[in-house]
């Protein structure tokens, strides 16, 4: 079982979905993707005047957002990724973390972030998942292809940190391997030398060093989060390197 996680600058780049379609169709195990939106989810805000607000990197939901979401990871993003995958003979099934009864979330308390408190609003942390409805797709030859929407009994649909609801769901499949799917094809050293592997005390120094900056720290920090909670294997690549096996491990 391998859940991949799909950022949205990559989920409507043709030739990355067909790389992903060939690796997904080659497989003798189940796949599972999860995507995000955000790059979809701001531009829609910037058309209809909606402010994006963000506080260390975490987006605030307000009402108005979550009516973005709802269009786009539930929507338009998610439908469009199931058409590009039927149209490359991948037995696609959409859905979202509310959905089956898949995930239940509860709202975010407001956090205190660099001495101030934040609300983020419509943010979901998740209490329970249950693959049951994802066992029924995968036993039917389908692929599940999840947009990060969980639900919450007390306030509906809330908005989850894909990358957080990648590892939930990978941690409940029992999935031997989670693959966080970006631009690049792997981590560049500080001489900008694609690692296959990196390690945690690795990374640490990266960081130090100042070779390790900017989206991949962060990117860096759920992985290694990820590999903490239980996961067998972890992968940071892109859709050409998952197609040619290529990429740096996790260790």
């Amino acid at each position: 079982m391998t859940v991949l996680k799909l950022s949205g600058s990559l989920s409507d780049d043709p030739a990355s979905l067909d790389l992903l379609c060939e690796y997904i169709s080659q497989q003798s195990s189940q796949v599972v993707v999860v995507h995000g939106g955000g790059k979809q989810i701001n531009e829609m805000c910037a058309q209809l005047g909606i402010p994006v607000m963000q506080v260390a990197g975490r987006r605030i939901t307000t009402p108005e957002t979550m009516d973005v979401l709802l269009k786009i990871v539930g929507g338009s993003l998610n439908r469009g990724l199931v058409s590009d995958f039927r149209s490359r003979n991948i037995n696609a099934v959409g859905l979202t973390g509310a959905d089956g009864g898949l995930t239940i979330a509860h709202k975010r308390p407001p956090l205190t972030i660099d001495g101030v408190e934040t609300d983020f609003q419509l943010v979901g942390e998740l209490d329970a998942v249950d693959p049951s409805i994802l066992h029924t797709l995968l036993s039917s030859g389908c692929v599940p292809v999840i947009g990060c929407l969980t639900w919450s009994e007390d306030h509906g649909y809330l908005n989850i940190n894909a990358d957080t609801f990648a590892i939930a769901i990978a941690k409940a499949l029992n999935a031997e391997e989670l693959v966080f799917l970006m631009e690049p094809e792997a981590v560049l050293d500080a001489d900008k030398v694609p690692l296959s592997s990196l390690t945690h005390d690795e990374f640490t120094k990266g960081v130090a060093q100042g070779w390790i900056t900017d989206g991949m720290r962060p990117k860096l920090e759920t992985g290694f989060k990820a590999l903490k909670s239980g996961i067998q294997s972890v992968k940071l690549t892109n859709p050409a390197g998952l197609a040619h096996q290529k990429g740096t491990i996790l260790s």
